[in-house]
């Protein structure tokens, strides 16, 4: 019954917040340009960053509050393309968010494993790295996942650690390589949920994106604005997540998102420069 009236309470939270006069005068008419409007960043907002893949139960705002010390862990070839593509999009991430993302020395010294492994010991290594000691569960993430991503946040909300898992050899035969080193890391920043609901949207199992969105970027951005703290709640977060989305529409970034996110990352290697698709 709790968890019932919580959930009433924050649809009706959203339809407030909804309701501005600048969300609802900004709406564009084409289905494709929907994004572009601060209602639907709020709303895209709350249902990547305040809900989980497997849980109907909203969460409070998690996001990094230090530095990121990243590790690589090889359990197959590749090294150097793995690496090359994986720390362009770390570069970009750390422009996005202003957090400061660096190589640590040694696994033990990383608070982020980026580990590239393969479809054979990726039940051992969600034992392993993961920590899932349940079977059944580590049977249904083996069954219905190509890759994952992890993190583990402090009681306030703050994430501490996070594990990125690829098995290289599933992501390729899903010709998902890149996807899986772009969403996943980006993932394990504090946006963990996916939804068919979020378009266009790496966070959208049914999008054609390869490489951050426009819509990805300004989620990114809203989630490190220093007005969001960790460990806020829907409540908490909507007022300041509407001020800022309102924000991003009157000094041009929603409409120069696009542009924007072209512009670094795995965009330069994969496109050929900063251009469209």
């Amino acid at each position: 019954m709790q968890n019932k009236i919580y959930r009433i309470i924050t649809s009706l939270l959203l339809s407030l917040c909804l309701l501005g006069p600048t969300a609802a005068a900004a709406a564009p008419a084409d289905p494709l340009e929907a994004w572009k409007s601060p209602g639907y960043l709020l709303n895209s907002f709350i249902k990547i960053a305040m809900f989980n893949e497997y849980s109907a139960q909203p969460m409070g705002i998690r996001k990094w509050t230090g530095p990121i010390g990243y590790y690589f862990v090889h359990r197959v070839g590749d090294r150097d393309l793995h690496e090359r593509l994986a720390r362009m999009h770390i570069e970009q991430l750390a422009e996005i968010t202003g957090l400061t993302m660096e190589p640590a020395k040694t696994p033990a010294a990383a608070n982020l494993l980026i580990i590239f492994s393969t479809e054979m010991q990726l039940r051992n290594d969600l034992l392993q790295d993961f920590g899932i000691r349940s079977k059944p569960q580590r049977e249904a993430l083996f069954r219905d996942s190509v890759c994952l991503g992890h993190f583990a946040p402090a009681k306030n909300g703050a994430i501490v650690r996070g594990v990125v898992l690829i098995p290289v050899d599933r992501a390729y035969a899903h010709a998902k390589l890149v996807d899986c080193i772009v969403e996943e890391i980006t993932q394990v920043l504090g946006l963990p949920n996916d939804s068919d609901k979020v378009f266009p949207s790496i966070f959208n199992d049914k999008s054609v994106n390869t490489l951050l969105s426009g819509l990805d970027y300004l989620l990114l951005k809203m989630l490190y604005d220093p007005r969001i703290k960790p460990g806020m709640n829907i409540q908490e977060a909507a007022p300041i997540l509407k001020t800022i989305a309102n924000e991003f529409e009157r000094n041009g970034w929603i409409r120069n998102a696009d542009a924007n996110v072209r512009t670094g990352g795995l965009y330069g290697l994969l496109y050929g420069g900063a251009g469209g698709l």
